[in-house]
């Protein structure tokens, strides 16, 4: 996908002011329907715990472009829930009215389908236990990450203006003047904007987009672990170098963009301390990461030699 950013596009170009719930619950629901394997050990903590309403998220998150009424811009989880049980009726029927059929699923979900108030209620019901669930006890965890790349992205607005901030994206995203790519540019029309948020976000390990309605399209993408200048944000797994490496390698290659220690490459991968050593170690002998002690602690990056690799699977 292209984003036509033109010259007055540029000047509002924005970043969240903090970690969004909703824009995290949002992710990390269509994270639950993908199989990528960084999240898997988020995956499988949750997936036993998961409410009896969740069959309605997944109806409403997993069916293509997320509804706007679900996404309220900015706040904590309480004024985020607030705004969404305020959406007028007719919003929500418009909002709807692309999903399809919730064949199968709890009757609240056809009257949410039709506007009613009730069942609106049910439904900000079902995204507080899921979030309760599913994000609350990471919580701490996903400001942090959060904080940290906006502190860096917020540094390289201020050291490189606009072009220096869109460059820190990469791979995830290609700054290519005047437009912003995400995976392969099609050759069809670019989406014009008026402007973008950019979301950094921890659920997730692919850019996504929520036009707007009144506004700047919001961009999301993946977090970086570390200052985005140096080290490169993590983003899904390219099939390719998945079907070379394997996926568990292939995944660890993704994490190791974005500079990841041996604990916290465990953590992700769903492995143990040792396995994710065992990895990086061949990794290492092949020339694609390479891996720096600090006290008790070890760092792996990308060489040049994977960063190539990945770029290139990624293309």
């Amino acid at each position: 996908m292209r984003l036509e950013l033109k010259s007055r596009d540029l000047t509002r170009v924005g970043l969240s002011n903090a970690a969004d719930p909703c824009w995290e619950l949002a992710s990390s629901v269509r994270l639950l329907l993908d199989e990528e394997v960084a999240f898997g050990w988020w995956r499988r903590r949750v997936q036993g715990r998961l409410p009896e309403s969740f069959p309605v998220l997944r109806w409403l998150y997993g069916s293509g472009e997320v509804p706007e009424f679900l996404l309220p811009a900015g706040g904590d989880l309480a004024s985020g829930l607030a705004a969404v049980l305020g959406t007028p009726p007719d919003r929500v029927r418009a909002a709807l009215a692309a999903l399809p059929e919730p064949r199968g699923l709890a009757p609240w979900a056809a009257a949410l389908r039709s506007g009613s108030d009730a069942a609106l209620s049910r439904l900000v019901q079902a995204l507080r236990e899921y979030f309760m669930v599913a994000l609350a006890p990471h919580w701490d965890t996903v400001r942090a990450r959060v904080e940290v790349d906006r502190q860096a992205r917020i540094q390289a607005l201020a050291d490189g203006g606009v072009d220096g901030l869109l460059a820190t994206l990469r791979p995830v995203l290609r700054w290519e003047p005047p437009y912003l790519v995400t995976g392969v540019a099609s050759p069809g029309t670019p989406r014009r904007t008026a402007g973008v948020l950019l979301v950094p976000t921890y659920f997730t390990v692919q850019p996504w987009i929520v036009p707007g309605s009144a506004g700047p399209v919001r961009l999301g993408y993946p977090a970086a672990a570390e200052d985005p200048r140096v080290r490169r944000a993590p983003h899904a797994t390219p099939r390719a170098l998945a079907a070379l490496l394997g996926p568990t390698r292939a995944a660890a290659m993704v994490l190791a963009a974005a500079g990841c220690s041996t604990s916290d490459l465990a953590a992700r991968l769903g492995v143990t301390p040792s396995a994710a050593s065992k990895h990086m170690s061949v990794l290492r002998a092949a020339g694609l990461i390479a891996s720096h002690r600090n006290r008790n602690t070890v760092r792996h990056s990308l060489t040049p030699l994977g960063m190539a690799l990945v770029d290139g699977a990624s293309a």
